[in-house]
């Protein structure tokens, strides 16, 4: 028997307390009344639970001072999330309230937490609803709650960014001696749709090796060169990746240049070459869940983003099969393709330690500091601010085009003033 307790979740849009219990049928009952008393009758402040919240606390307080030394792409994914999740707390955030927690506080954060609760759940196993019904009751019971009141029941939301906008976050490595920089570029495109998900797939099915081809093994910019699907809260995008010792601003030109070059290749694409990756990803979706574990962490996803789309992988590769070139094509150029006027682009830079010194012996210093990573800029509908580079060996055929002055704002003010998709229905 084994249970595992968590208050993140990397899929599914949970604000609380996550708990996960494996187990044998006859004993879950048990297992799961036995562990929910056990947190209503927890009392941190005692002898023997004060030292394990003391190493508890601690190890949490080296786990976030060491974040700073993730590869720096890593850096750049974290902050788009920072830009696009409410709420969000980062790790510089998160030390400066941990370090002045104690045991006392965990104990009257505790009491209150459990005043009112929400309960949403999703079994696996040999039961029937009403004996699910019963034990689940059962289980909840031993810690009393009273229902959480609508205005405290958690609100998850996404920030929805003005079309055509491009908004450009830019720091200096956390790592001052790691030499990489890196771009995350997440082009983001709206609420998400089960037709939106499986177009989305598709594209980066027959985009990332492309991209991973000519990035990367063409142009050799670096090791970690990826374009992947991202659907968080139920908002879809998608997430472009490179980490290189080249500077975020050249990164930034070489992908535009890429997918300018990629939408002529997607009008060229042979049918066959498309039914081999709609087959493909077909194949992944149906796909039997591996234990009953993934299934009930697939299933619990519909529960907590209460969309309860529980055949989504069947209608999903039933829309696959569905879709034409053109679909793919179209849904290509109003997203993603340069110059689209409904482009939607949240640009994350990480400056390494090369990229600084390259500057610095051009006699160029950069402007960015601590500070920065504070902001945002925020450029205009129809703004260009990285061209399209021109083709190694030829000249610009025209003066290249006057960058535009973006709008210089402070991430937290920018986010309270924003629109927002509500992720729960």
């Amino acid at each position: 028997l084994v249970f595992d307790i968590s208050n993140t979740s990397a899929a599914s849009p949970c604000c609380g307390l996550r708990l996960t219990f494996k187990g044998y049928d006859d004993k879950m009952p048990k297992l799961v009344s036995n562990i929910l008393a056990l947190i209503g009758n927890l009392d941190f402040s005692t002898p023997e639970n004060q030292a394990v919240f003391d190493l508890v606390k601690e190890k949490t307080m080296t786990d976030y001072r060491n974040r700073r030394f993730q590869q720096p792409y890593h850096h750049g994914m974290t902050t788009a999330s920072s830009i696009a999740e409410h709420p969000f707390w980062d790790r510089e955030e998160r030390m400066e309230e941990l370090e002045t927690v104690t045991s006392k506080d965990v104990n009257e954060f505790k009491k209150i937490y459990l005043s009112e609760s929400l309960f949403e759940v999703m079994v696996v196993g040999n039961f029937t609803a009403e004996e699910t019904a019963a034990f689940v009751s059962d289980a909840v019971a031993s810690v009393s709650p009273k229902p959480l009141s609508p205005p405290n029941i958690p609100k998850l939301r996404m920030t929805k960014v003005e079309e055509g906008t491009t908004v450009l976050h830019e720091q200096l490595g956390p790592d001052p001696d790691a030499l990489d920089s890196a771009i995350c570029t997440q082009f983001q495109l709206g609420e998400s749709t089960l037709r939106q998900q499986v177009l989305l797939e598709l594209l980066c099915q027959v985009m990332d090796k492309e991209m991973y081809s000519q990035l990367r093994t063409t142009e050799q910019l670096g090791y970690i060169v990826a374009a992947v699907s991202h659907n968080k809260w139920q908002v879809g995008s998608l997430r472009c990746i490179v980490q290189s010792v080249h500077p975020p601003q050249y990164l930034e030109g070489r992908l535009e240049a890429f997918l300018q070059k990629f939408e002529t290749k997607l009008e060229g694409l042979p049918a066959e070459e498309l039914t081999e990756h709609i087959e493909s990803l077909v194949t992944k979706k149906l796909e039997k869940d591996r234990s009953a574990a993934k299934k009930c962490e697939r299933l619990m996803q519909e529960v907590c983003s209460h969309q309860l789309m529980f055949d989504r992988r069947e209608q999903g590769a039933a829309l696959l099969r569905g879709l034409s070139k053109q679909d793919l094509i179209d849904f290509f150029k109003i997203y993603i393709a340069v110059g689209s006027p409904r482009r939607v682009r949240v640009s994350c830079h990480v400056v390494g330690r090369q990229a600084l010194d390259a500057m610095e012996a051009a006699g160029a210093a950069s402007e960015l500091t601590a500070e920065s990573r504070h902001n945002l800029l925020l450029f205009p509908p129809g703004s260009v601010p990285f061209p399209v580079p021109p083709e190694e060996g030829q000249g610009p055929d025209a003066p290249p085009p006057t960058l535009p002055e973006p709008t210089k704002k402070l991430l937290k003010e920018w986010k309270q003033g924003v629109e927002v998709f509500e992720c729960q229905k």
